[in-house]
């Protein structure tokens, strides 16, 4: 019977198997006239009906009908057996209907379309080559987009018809190997020429083989990388310019920097002179400004030797070794204590503070910062000073002068300095100087503090490129 004029077919839907040992002809009569009319022409008793379900679909139902008056009606039993032959006949039609659509080839082309509508989507240039003569049996649309060339050109033919040969040996080369391994190979940059002109290409080339493990054909997905090679060459190349620069800069500088320093001491010494020899020759006036001269002069001293310093920051080398910045520090705090007996500091040290870098230069890195910390916290009667590492980052903290937080960005430029002279003297090259060796250490610097109320610097030090 067709499965809408079955009997109990709505209700089996509904909630799956149905017994029925007395059947009700005027209910089956109104849902399944045709049904009714079968089941009365038997003289039926009992029924049990089931559902016939593969993979989630209903594929039809039986019946089972007792009309004997000498047998006992249906029972759960029977309803048992029943179900078990639904599972099995279900997956028989399933099965029967596949075998008719492959043999129809159907699914085949399902299959293929699929397949197809897959490979033409895929951005990246995808080939297939036949293992014999490594001519091109398939080719997708970004293949044909990518070379300049109709895939119809390239089918049946090898890389030979369409590269130069020195191109064509390499790429002939590598497809031999990998149909020799049997294993994909990988080619991270290739160049090829094309229509639009020379490109870029990251490939992989995988064997696919047949029942018996022999290599029927090769595989291609090449990534066109163009645009990013030449996105890095840019980038290099602003970066090699960028470091000429630099090198250059420092060079001038300190060039100037070691040149001024003959005429400053003669200027030092002269007025120094004056100041000694003349010193009741000149009115009071005079010796006033000579003494300013003199104070200026060694003010610029400083300064110059501090930039040479900064200088050679940048033209030194590197060397790292294991450095002990606990100890560092407290040596800075020694010699800071000796030139400043008369104050009283509470200094903490961490004992643990280990790095590996330059020691000269991570020395003069803690000798700023603690230098800072100390005297910013000059004009407080219970200055402290700790010096520790959290977070993966060292730091100095202080509860000195402070600075707004709106000029943090200005801290480690050179010259730029958040407090007048006659507050807190400096050259303001010492940040700088720490800026310079942190950055040549592949780490970071930077500071957080609050006007009147403290400073903690921070640094880290990155690992060797």
């Amino acid at each position: 019977f067709p499965i809408s004029s079955t009997a109990y077919v709505e209700q089996v839907i509904e909630r799956g198997s149905v017994h029925a040992e007395t059947i009700d002809f005027a209910a089956m009569t109104a849902r399944s006239p045709i049904g009714a009319e079968a089941f009365r022409a038997i003289g039926a008793r009992s029924v049990v009906v089931t559902p016939m379900r593969t993979a989630g679909q209903l594929v039809g139902v039986i019946s089972l009908i007792r009309r004997s008056d000498a047998l006992p009606l249906l029972d759960e039993l029977d309803l048992e057996i029943l179900e078990d032959l639904a599972g099995h006949a279900a997956l028989a039609i399933s099965n029967a209907r596949l075998v008719k659509k492959l043999e129809s080839g159907q699914t085949l082309r399902e299959t293929t379309r699929f397949l197809d509508a897959i490979i033409e989507n895929i951005p990246d240039m995808v080939f297939v080559k036949e293992a014999d003569k490594l001519s091109f049996v398939r080719f997708n649309r970004a293949g044909e987009d990518l070379l300049g060339v109709e895939r119809a050109a390239l089918l049946g033919k090898n890389d030979y018809d369409f590269f130069p040969k020195q191109e064509a040996d390499f790429f002939t080369q590598k497809d031999r190997e990998t149909l020799a391994n049997k294993q994909l190979v990988e080619i991270p940059e290739e160049s090829i020429q094309t229509s639009s002109g020379p490109r870029w290409l990251h490939t992989k080339k995988v064997p696919l083989l047949d029942e018996n493990g022999v290599p029927r054909h090769l595989l291609g997905i090449s990534h066109d990388i163009t645009e990013r090679k030449r996105a890095d060459a840019k980038l290099h190349a602003a970066k090699e310019t960028v470091e000429h620069a630099n090198r250059e800069l420092e060079a001038f500088a300190y060039s100037v920097a070691h040149d001024l320093r003959a005429p400053l001491r003669s200027i030092l010494g002269y007025s120094q002179a004056v100041l000694e020899d003349a010193a009741d020759k000149v009115g009071s006036e005079s010796r006033v400004h000579l003494q300013r001269m003199n104070e200026a002069a060694d003010r610029m001293a400083i300064l110059i030797d501090e930039l040479l310093s900064l200088a050679r920051v940048g033209q030194a080398d590197l060397v790292r070794s294991r450095v002990d910045l606990s100890s560092i520090a407290r040596s800075v705090i020694s010699d800071l204590r000796d030139r400043s007996p008369e104050r009283a500091v509470d200094v903490e040290i961490a004992s643990d503070l280990h790095v590996d870098a330059d020691p000269h230069m991570m020395a003069s890195v803690m000798e700023k910062l603690i230098d800072n910390a100390w005297k910013f916290t000059s004009k407080n009667a219970h200055a402290r000073i700790r010096i520790d590492h959290a977070d993966g980052a060292f730091y100095v903290r202080d509860n000195g002068a402070g600075f707004d937080p709106r000029y943090t960005d200005q801290l480690f430029g050179v010259f730029r300095r958040l407090h007048r002279n006659d507050e807190f003297p400096g050259t303001g090259i010492g940040l700088a100087m720490v800026a310079r060796i942190i950055h040549r250490h592949h780490g970071r610097a930077w500071a957080e503090g609050v006007l009147d109320e403290g400073a903690t610097f921070y640094f880290t030090v990155g690992e060797p490129l």
